[in-house]
């Protein structure tokens, strides 16, 4: 999860959040504290996006158990 006052910090660098789904082609929005996913074509509140720095796979919980 991604406090919505760090968003436009954490998109300013490359693929440290992602969306639900894995994908780092997001957009950050101009008014709210969401971003677009270019990939899934949906836009997440930052609530709903991840910080791969703190918590890797937390999009991927298929791989849990795998390593």
């Amino acid at each position: 999860m991604v406090a919505p006052d760090e968003l436009a910090e954490l998109l300013a660098e490359p693929y440290r959040v992602a969306c639900p789904n894995g994908h780092t082609a997001l957009r950050p929005a101009a008014t709210i504290p969401s971003a677009y996913c270019r990939s899934c074509r949906e836009s997440y509140h930052a609530s709903e996006l991840v910080d791969r720095r703190t918590d890797p796979d937390a999009c991927k919980p298929y791989r849990r158990g795998n390593d």
